[in-house]
């Protein structure tokens, strides 16, 4: 008897602190937050994409800090993100002086790099269809953390042709995914 008497006051403190535990896991997941579907539009131009079997590379600037500001009204948003990657990216042919639509191209990657950071691959398509004027790449799983929060992250667009170019415009319009934790 004297033995339950004993152990039952460590049996409430065990749970009292076990369940401390869990409520306070329970609060950091609460913090954070998942934001998915972040748009962001970005158009690139090439003066003269010549035929090529190397994937001739196109660098435009993108500023995932502001796409994350405008989807949370705070410009803190970017020094609280735990995880970003792209989740989804279509790219469109709006004008080119010589070709109605993708034909011209064999395959197409994307990456991104800053001046700190090297190249990253983060879509690909290896064969694009014939007759398409907007094509769909897919993604990798890669998390861009640390190049979405530099203010020199450059998109990097890789074509590999068949045909000459001239005066190429194409628009990227992009998803990216995060989780954003409040308490960084």
């Amino acid at each position: 008897m004297n033995k339950r008497i004993f152990l039952l006051p460590v049996l409430f403190l065990g749970l009292l602190l076990g369940s401390c535990n869990d409520d306070d896991a329970e609060d950091v997941v609460d913090r954070i937050r998942t934001i998915d579907d972040i748009p962001v539009s970005e158009t690139a131009t090439i003066d003269y994409l010549p035929i090529n079997i190397f994937e001739v590379p196109v660098e435009t600037d993108i500023d995932l800090r502001q796409a994350l500001e405008n989807e949370t009204g705070t410009d803190e948003t970017i020094n609280q993100v735990e995880e970003i990657q792209l989740d989804d990216l279509d790219i469109t042919l709006v004008s080119a002086d010589d070709q109605e639509n993708f034909d011209f191209v064999n395959s197409v990657t994307l990456g991104v790099r800053t001046d700190e950071l090297e190249y990253k691959e983060i879509a690909h398509l290896d064969e694009v269809p014939t007759g398409k004027t907007m094509i769909e790449l897919s993604t990798t799983d890669d998390y861009l953390d640390n190049y979405a929060k530099s203010e020199s992250l450059k998109l990097v667009v890789k074509f590999e042709s068949t045909q000459d170019a001239n005066n190429l415009e194409v628009r990227l319009d992009m998803e990216f995914d995060a989780k954003i934790n409040p308490s960084l």
